[in-house]
């Protein structure tokens, strides 16, 4: 398992937290979000997904990911 903790811009409220929680919890292989205003902590498997294509995801919700 791999861990990591992506910052997220654009989100402003608790309507976007679960945006972007539907949005990651949608691609394979994540174990475990924690997500607040502003950036989310995630657990995932490597072996089934990539970090880049959970930054996808967000992005294709209207997010911001900052590198």
């Amino acid at each position: 398992m791999a861990e990591a903790t992506i910052k997220i811009g654009g989100m402003s409220c608790q309507h976007c937290v679960a945006s972007v929680g539907k949005a990651i919890t949608g691609v394979g292989g994540v174990q475990k979000i924690d997500i607040s205003i502003g950036s989310a902590y995630i657990v995932y498997d490597e072996s089934k997904v990539k970090l880049e294509q959970i930054e996808a995801a967000i992005e294709k919700e209207g997010y911001k990911v900052i590198k």
